[in-house]
C-alpha cells in the first residue's frame, strides 16, 4: 500500500466530514422554519381571501380590519399588509414584543401578484423547543467531526505501523525449525 494512500484517506474523511457539515447546516435551515410555517398557514390561508378581496377593492378600512383581527390571535404579534409594490397599507401589533418568527404570504389574483401579508409570530414552547435541540445537534457536532478526524488518523497510523510489522516479519522469513515461540 503506497504511503500517499493515508494522507488521501485523511482528505476523504474531512472533505466527508465536511459535506456532513453542509447537509446538517441546510436541514437546520429548513428544519427552524417548519414549525412556524405550520402554525402560521392556517391563519394566512383564513385571511388570504380577506386580504385579496382587500387589495382588490382598495378599501383601506377592510385592509385594517384584517391585520387587527389577525393580531387579535394569540399567535400573532403583528400583521403588516404590503400591496405589489411593497407599499405598506396596512398594520397592526399587540404590546408583546421580543424575539418573533416571521412568515410571508404572497398574495395573489389569477396569478397576478397583488402584494403581501408579513405576519410576526410569538415563538411556540414547539418552536422554542425544537431550537433548543438545534442548538445541542451543533454542540454535539461541534465536538464529534473533530473526534471522528482524530480516529481516522490515529487508525491510520496505527494500520500504518502494523502494515511496517509484517512487512518485517515476512521480511526476516519464518523462524527456524525447532525453536519456539
Amino acid at each position: 500500500m503506497p504511503k500517499s494512500l493515508i494522507p488521501l484517506l485523511v482528505v476523504l474523511l474531512l472533505a466527508s466530514a465536511g459535506w456532513q457539515l453542509a447537509q446538517v447546516t441546510e436541514l437546520g435551515q429548513r428544519w427552524r422554519q417548519l414549525p412556524q410555517r405550520a402554525l402560521a398557514e392556517p391563519l394566512a390561508d383564513y385571511a388570504q381571501l380577506q386580504a385579496v378581496r382587500a387589495l382588490l377593492t382598495e378599501d383601506g378600512d377592510s385592509q385594517q380590519q384584517l391585520v387587527d383581527e389577525l393580531v387579535s390571535a394569540g399567535l400573532v404579534v403583528s400583521v403588516q399588509l404590503y400591496d405589489g409594490g411593497g407599499r405598506l397599507l396596512a398594520e397592526a401589533s399587540s404590546a408583546a414584543g421580543g424575539d418573533t418568527l416571521a412568515y410571508i404570504r404572497p398574495l395573489y389574483h389569477e396569478e397576478r401578484p397583488l402584494g403581501f401579508l408579513h405576519l410576526s409570530l410569538e415563538p411556540s414552547l414547539l418552536t422554542s423547543l425544537q431550537s433548543g435541540i438545534w442548538h445541542q445537534l451543533q454542540r454535539h457536532l461541534g465536538w464529534l467531526l473533530p473526534l471522528s478526524l482524530l480516529l481516522g488518523i490515529l487508525l491510520g497510523l496505527g494500520f500504518g505501523r502494523w502494515r511496517g510489522r509484517f512487512k518485517r516479519q515476512e521480511a526476516e522469513g519464518p523462524p527456524p525449525e525447532g525453536s519456539s515461540g
